[in-house]
């Protein structure tokens, strides 16, 4: 097998539920529509954990948060490890990354730099966030690395910024005509600030759309594996932070011509620690038993149908606003969450950071005040403040995570099972649970 050039195109806090493909009609991603209909687009793709430096750092390393330590956000991987850079160059690869990293310590994901991100525009301020990949920067990158090394072939990381906040000022989105998921509360506010995320969905879509123009003009968007996928869901209420579907479901659409099936969809279940041990397998490599993944590359070019039974994942903490640690276990219908500080409110940056126009606490208010005077809002404001110690939901008849069962005495036999599982994996990876 002629091993590929492989382009990962990595965005930050962008939903599942919020593609075109996933079935999201309100947003607008021509670009990523057309990538899922020349690939395959996978349904149960999760990441371990719902914060960004600990879920790059699994992509890049193979390993659970708690194996390489960036269990917090902002916080750096443990030493000894070996990661993706170092992994594909001594499998024949040029890495390099552009854009958005957020995986340290340095020494560790010492990626070759293929540029940054474009200027801020003066009508579009931004707070927490550059603005976005320059698309440009990269594909002269990849037209330099061709001409200088065309027998090498490139790993190459695009780290684009969107759409993480703060979002863009919306243009093409109407408030009033979108459809709210389930677990949001209907305000104007919500709806404006929905509205502007579709919108840095939709310019990030764009920049995807230049980058596989890019791959056509310099001649190699047919010998090269092309993904795109996410770090974590978005920056929404029972989204980032948690460890519901809508904070660890991420989109995964690849695309490779003449070995993935175009047009395709994988309902097999796999897990962000399996990244690395495919694109190792994929360069011609064997991966060594170090790491907590396996190699899917069987799925993708579909010569198998399912991989994991079940998939974990964690989330320990970013900030102070965000210190509920939680645990999970999810198989195909059903998932078992641990909260391991349950007398803790529930807070995050979506309930508590203020000054930022049309989003999170802005938002956040609206709902407070309107739960005073409505049941359904109240019941859904409650469910976030308030966390049992457990949850168990079936997905199947509960696709949101609204009706918790862990009480329900028709439950209890799944729920110990559950319960057990999950400790037996969390005592298996040395999981320091409340006490990192």
């Amino acid at each position: 097998m002629k091993r590929p050039h492989i382009v990962l195109y990595l965005s930050d806090d962008h939903g599942a539920e919020f593609v075109g493909c996933y079935g999201n009609a309100d947003v607008h991603t021509p670009h990523l529509d057309a990538l899922a209909g020349e690939g395959m687009r996978f349904e149960r793709m999760f990441t371990t954990t719902p914060t960004c430096a600990p879920s790059r750092s699994t992509l890049y390393t193979g390993l659970y948060p708690q194996r390489h330590g960036a269990m917090r956000n902002h916080t750096a991987c443990r030493d000894g490890l070996t990661a993706l850079p170092t992994r594909m160059r001594r499998l024949g690869y040029r890495t390099a990354l552009a854009g958005k990293k957020h995986a340290s310590p340095d020494a560790l994901f010492d990626f070759e730099k293929a540029g940054g991100f474009t200027p801020r525009p003066p009508e579009q301020p931004r707070k927490y966030r550059a603005d976005g990949l320059d698309v440009e920067a990269a594909e002269q990158f990849m037209e330099k690395s061709l001409d200088e090394r065309p027998e090498e072939p490139l790993f190459l990381v695009l780290g684009d910024p969107s759409p993480h906040v703060t979002w863009e000022k919306r243009r093409r989105f109407e408030p009033e005509r979108l459809t709210l998921p389930p677990y949001f509360v209907d305000t104007p506010m919500t709806r404006r600030a929905l509205a502007n995320y579709y919108q840095d969905i939709e310019t990030l879509d764009g920049r995807i759309g230049q980058i596989m123009g890019a791959m056509e003009r310099l001649g190699i968007a047919d010998d090269a594996l092309f993904i795109y996928t996410t770090d974590h869901g978005s920056e929404w209420y029972r989204s980032k932070w948690t460890l519901y579907d809508a904070g660890i479901r991420v989109p995964f659409i690849a695309r490779w011509h003449g070995r993935v099936e175009a047009g395709s969809v994988s309902n097999a279940m796999v897990s962000f620690v399996d990244l690395l041990p495919t694109f190792m397998e994929i360069a011609g490599g064997k991966p060594d038993g170090d790491l907590d993944g396996a190699s899917f590359l069987e799925v993708l070019l579909g010569r198998r149908q399912g991989f994991r039974e079940k998939i974990y994942a964690t989330h320990t903490g970013d900030g102070k606003m965000n210190a509920t640690p939680q645990r999970c276990v999810r198989d195909r219908r059903h998932k078992y969450i641990l909260n391991l500080n349950p007398g803790r409110a529930f807070t995050s940056h979506f309930t508590e950071v203020e000054g930022l126009e049309e989003s999170h606490g802005e938002i956040w208010k609206t709902w407070i005040e309107k739960a005073k005077t409505d049941a359904e809002a109240a019941a859904l404001v409650e469910k976030t403040t308030r966390r049992p110690k457990e949850e168990l939901y079936d997905l199947e008849s509960d696709p949101f995570e609204l009706n918790n069962l862990a009480e329900r005495t028709d439950h209890q036999k799944r729920l110990e099972t559950m319960r057990a599982d999950l400790q037996a994996w969390m005592d298996e990876t040395a999981d320091p649970g409340m006490d990192v």
